[in-house]
C-alpha cells in the first residue's frame, strides 16, 4: 500500500507513494501527503470525492470560537481541489469501474503531487487521468492544480465541474459567514467569507485555463451559484488518444496577513481586488512556470538544510527529509505573531494549537539550521505574555503563567471533556490545561536556548529578559510552603507524563521551576551590573531588586528531589516508586499507542508504575549537565520499562537518552520507531493530523542523538555516535552566526566552516576543547570515551 521509493534512482530518499486505492485509508494518505507552505496546510484529498475524506485547508493564526462554551480553533477554509468528473455522463469514481493501474506520490524535492490513474468504466471505455498539485514555496498564497483526462479506445464527452465550496466545517462546527460570491469573464471565481467570532475575512480566488493536447480551448463553461459555492462546469468532446487539461490556479488571502493586518475593515474590497490581480498575474505565467518557481525555492532550500545519512536501511533518509519537509510546512516562518500547531496544518486534531511541543521538540531544528525562523517561534511567546499575565492573575500567581494548549492571545485554550473514562462512562476530565503547567518554564529555556545558540542580544534586550523574569515571577508565587519541612514543594501538578495526575513534586517541574528562577536570577544580576536602557525599562517594570531579593531567599529551599544514594534512582513524584507494579508487556508490544486506555480509566492509572512518556529522562537531556552519567543510566534502566510511549514525542527522546547512556544500538531501533510513526505501515497512525512533536524529534534523533550536538550555556558540543547500521552522517549546523557543515565516519569528525567569519570557534568534542578557524579533523576513536 505504501511505497517508499520512485521510478528512477536518483529519487531514492524523496518519494513517498501510494500504490493501491483503497477509500478505507483515506485519512493516512491525507495526511503524510501534505502541503503546504508554512503560511497555508492543504490536506491531499483526491480531486474526486469519497465518504470519510477530510477535505481541509488551513491558514496559520486564523482561529475562530465556534460558541462561547467552546474553545478557539484554525478553522477550515474553502475547498478549492475538488474536481467533480464525469466521463459520458458517469460520474468519475474509483470505487466503480475497473483500476488497471494506480500511483500516488509525494516528491518531497520539489513538494509536487502526482497521481496517475489507468481505468475503465463500466462500458469498457478506458482513461488515463493524471493530476498534479503543488502550493507554492515562492508564492505563499498560491496553490495550483493540473488535471489531465486523455479516452484511450473510445471518443468520450468530458464534464468537469470546478470551483469554490465554502461549505467546510470543522466536524460539523461551521466558522463562516457566508460572504459575496462573484464570478469574472466566465473564467475567475472569488468567495469571500468571515469567522463568526474573530471576523477574519478570507478570500478565496481561482482561475481556470483549458486546453486539448496543449492547445487552449475557448470553452463557455456554465456558471452556477449554491449556497456557499460559486461554480464553473466545462463539457468537451474528446477523441481518442486527445488529452483535455485543466489547469487550476487558485490563491487564499486573509485579513490577518501581515501586509493587510492594519488595514480597516472596510478595506476589504482591497484585497478582494488584490486577490484577483494576483491570480489573473500568476495565470499570465501559467503553471508550468509557477511550478518551476516553487521548485526553485525548494531546491534551495534542500541546498540549505539537506541532511545525508549512508545506512544499511535507505528508509533511514527519507524519513529525515520527511522531517525537515514537514518542519518547512508546518511553521509560519512569515510571521512571529503565529507558531506551530500540535498537528502543523495538517488536520483538526488538537485544534492547531501551540504546546510544549514548539519549545522543546520543533525550535531546535531552526536553532541550527534556520536561525531567523526560530527568531520567530520566540517571538510567538512574547506576543502571548499578555495572556500568560492573564493566566497567572486569574488564578491567583503573579508574574506569567503560559496556557498548555496556546493560540493568538496566550490564553489557556485546552477543552475541558475529552475521550470516555472507560469505567464511569462519561467524557473524561482534560486537566492539562489546569495543572500541567511545566509548560512556562519550558517556554523560557527556549528563549534561553535561541539565545544561547545565536547569541542574539537585540532579541534578549526587547523580548526574552521580560519572558525569563515574568515566568520565574509565576514560579515563586507557585511555590508552596511546608512548615514542617522547611522547604518549598509543588503540589498537585502533571509533569510530561500524563498517566499521572494529581501528582506532588513532580521532578521535572520541580527540576524546571528551579532552573527558570535561577536563570532569572542570573539575568538581573546581569542587568543590574550593565545599568543599562534595558535595565531601567525592566527595573521600572518589575523592581528587579526585590524580586531578587526574594528569589535569593526562596530558591535555597526549593525541594529538588534527589538520587537515592544506593540505586541512583530520582523519583520521578513524591509517590511513583510506591505505585502497583503490573505487567506491562501487552502494551508495550502494541501496534496502536494507548491501548492501556481501553483497560483503566485514568484514575487507575495513576496507581500503578507505568508512564505514558518520557518524563525525568526529558529533564536529563534538558539540563544534561546537572546530573551524572550514572545517575542518568541507573534512571534509565529503571523507568524506560514502565514507558508506554503512548506519546508520539517519547520515543524520539528515548533515542537520545539511549545515545547518552551508550546504547546506541537501542537508540537506533527507537529512532526507527519514531520515524515510523506518522510514515510506517500502520494505515491509521495519523488520520487527525501529523505528529509534530515526533516529526521535530526525529531531527533531534539524528543530529543531537547519533550526531552528538548540544549547546550548553554558550558552548556548542559534538558527541558523535554512529549507530553500527550507518557508515556515514553529513548535516548542516548554524552556530552563533556561522554555518558549519559537519560529517561523522565511523572514525572521523570533520568540521567545516561555510561563512568566512573572523576569529575562531570554541568546539567541545567528547569533552576536549577546539578552536575551529576554517575546519578539523577529529579522530574518534582517540576521544571517544570508553565504554
Amino acid at each position: 500500500m505504501i511505497e517508499y521509493k520512485g521510478k528512477d534512482h536518483g529519487s531514492a530518499g524523496w518519494i513517498i507513494a501510494e500504490n493501491a486505492f483503497d477509500a478505507r485509508y483515506l485519512a493516512k494518505f491525507e495526511t503524510i501527503l501534505c502541503q503546504g507552505n508554512g503560511y497555508l496546510g492543504l490536506r491531499a484529498t483526491t480531486e474526486e470525492a469519497y465518504t470519510g475524506e477530510r477535505r481541509n485547508m488551513f491558514v496559520a493564526g486564523t482561529y475562530n470560537r465556534f460558541a462561547n462554551q467552546e474553545v478557539t480553533e484554525l478553522p477550515n477554509a474553502a475547498d478549492m481541489v475538488r474536481l467533480d468528473i464525469s466521463l459520458n455522463g458517469v460520474p468519475f469514481h474509483l470505487e466503480k469501474g475497473t483500476i488497471h493501474a494506480y500511483r500516488r506520490e509525494l516528491d518531497l524535492r520539489q513538494g509536487e503531487l502526482r497521481r496517475e490513474i489507468l481505468w475503465e468504466d463500466e462500458a469498457g471505455v478506458q482513461y488515463k487521468l493524471c493530476f498534479r498539485r503543488f502550493v507554492s514555496l515562492r508564492d505563499r498564497h498560491l496553490i495550483g492544480i493540473r488535471a489531465e483526462i486523455t479516452p484511450l479506445n473510445q471518443d468520450a464527452e468530458i464534464t468537469i465541474r470546478s470551483g469554490i465550496n465554502g461549505q467546510m466545517a470543522n466536524s460539523g462546527a461551521q466558522h463562516f459567514l457566508e460572504g459575496e460570491r462573484r464570478i469574472f469573464d466566465q473564467e475567475l471565481l472569488q468567495l469571500t467569507a468571515t469567522t463568526t467570532e474573530s471576523g477574519i475575512d478570507f478570500v478565496h480566488t481561482c482561475l481556470h485555463h483549458l486546453s486539448k493536447d496543449g492547445t487552449r480551448l475557448n470553452v463557455s463553461p456554465a456558471p452556477a451559484m449554491e449556497r456557499r459555492k460559486v461554480l464553473l462546469t466545462y463539457k468537451i468532446k474528446a477523441e481518442a488518444g486527445k488529452r483535455i487539461t485543466l489547469d487550476k490556479i487558485a490563491t487564499v488571502h486573509t485579513s490577518i496577513d501581515l501586509e493587510w493586518s492594519d488595514h480597516p475593515v472596510a478595506n476589504l474590497p482591497a484585497l478582494q481586488e488584490t486577490a484577483r490581480d494576483h491570480v489573473w498575474q500568476a495565470a499570465i505565467k501559467g503553471f508550468d512556470q509557477l511550478f518551476a518557481e516553487s521548485e526553485q525555492a525548494w531546491k534551495r532550500q534542500w541546498t540549505d538544510s539537506r541532511i545525508e545519512i549512508r545506512s544499511k536501511d535507505p528508509f533511514d533518509q527519507l524519513a529525515v527529509h520527511f522531517a525537515q519537509y514537514h518542519l518547512l510546512l508546518m511553521t509560519p516562518a512569515h510571521d512571529s505573531r503565529f507558531s506551530v500547531g500540535a498537528k502543523g496544518l495538517t488536520g483538526e486534531g488538537y485544534k492547531g494549537h501551540v504546546f510544549w511541543d514548539t519549545e522543546i521538540f520543533i525550535m531546535p531544528y531552526f536553532l541550527y539550521t534556520d536561525p531567523q525562523t526560530a527568531r520567530k517561534l520566540a517571538e510567538y511567546r512574547y506576543h502571548t505574555l499578555n495572556g500568560a499575565r492573564k493566566k497567572a492573575k486569574d488564578n491567583g500567581y503573579r508574574g506569567a503563567m503560559y496556557p498548555w494548549e496556546s493560540a493568538v492571545t496566550g490564553e489557556e485554550e485546552t477543552p475541558e471533556w475529552g475521550p470516555v473514562d472507560v469505567v464511569a462512562g462519561t467524557p473524561t476530565y482534560i486537566w492539562t490545561g489546569k495543572i500541567e503547567q511545566h509548560i512556562t518554564a519550558d517556554v523560557a529555556y527556549g528563549v534561553w536556548h535561541y539565545y544561547q545558540a545565536t547569541g542574539d542580544q537585540e532579541y534578549m534586550d526587547r523580548y526574552g529578559y521580560e519572558i525569563i523574569l515574568e515566568t520565574a515571577a509565576f514560579w515563586a508565587s507557585r511555590l508552596e510552603w511546608s512548615e514542617e519541612d522547611q522547604k518549598y514543594y509543588i503540589c498537585d501538578v502533571i509533569g510530561p507524563d500524563e498517566y499521572k495526575e494529581h501528582v506532588n513534586n513532580n521532578a521535572f517541574t520541580n527540576y524546571m521551576a528551579y532552573w527558570n528562577i535561577t536563570k532569572a536570577m542570573e539575568c538581573a544580576r546581569q542587568l543590574m551590573h550593565a545599568q543599562s536602557d534595558v535595565y531601567s525599562a525592566l527595573d521600572s517594570k518589575f523592581a528587579l531588586a526585590e524580586r531578587l531579593m526574594e528569589w535569593e531567599e526562596i530558591v535555597k529551599l526549593i525541594y529538588l528531589p534527589q538520587p537515592d544514594p544506593d540505586t541512583l534512582l530520582i523519583p520521578q513524584d513524591d509517590t511513583y516508586l510506591h505505585k502497583q507494579v503490573v505487567d506491562l508487556e501487552k502494551y508495550r508490544n502494541q501496534e496502536i499507542v494507548a491501548t492501556i486506555l481501553a483497560d483503566y480509566s485514568m484514575t487507575q492509572l495513576s496507581d500503578i508504575q507505568v508512564s505514558k512518556q518520557a518524563d525525568i529522562l526529558v529533564l536529563f537531556y534538558l539540563l544534561e549537565d546537572w546530573f551524572s552519567r550514572e545517575t542518568k543510566a541507573a534512571n534509565w534502566h529503571y523507568y524506560e520499562p514502565k514507558t508506554l510511549h503512548d506519546s508520539s514525542l517519547s520515543l524520539s527522546t528515548h533515542s537520545i537518552l539511549a545515545c547518552d547512556v551508550n546504547d546506541v544500538e537501542l537508540a537506533y531501533q527507537m529512532f526507527a520507531k519514531a520515524a515510523r510513526v506518522d510514515l510506517g505501515t500502520n494505515l491509521h497512525s495519523c488520520d487527525e493530523g501529523i505528529h509534530a512533536a515526533s516529526i521535530g524529534g526525529i531531527w533531534k534523533a539524528v543530529v543531537m542523538g547519533f550526531g552528538g550536538v548540544r549547546s550548553w550555556e554558550g558552548t556548542l558540543r559534538l558527541n558523535p555516535k554512529l549507530p553500527p547500521a550507518w557508515e556515514s552522517l553529513s548535516y548542516p549546523l548554524s552556530w552563533r552566526s556561522e554555518r558549519l557543515q559537519v560529517k561523522i565516519t565511523r572514525d572521523k569528525l570533520l568540521v567545516e566552516r561555510l561563512t568566512s567569519g573572523t576569529g575562531q570557534l570554541n568546539l567541545s568534542i567528547h569533552g576536549q576543547s577546539y578552536l575551529l578557524k576554517d575546519r578539523i579533523v577529529v579522530d574518534l576513536e582517540e576521544v571517544m570515551p570508553s565504554e
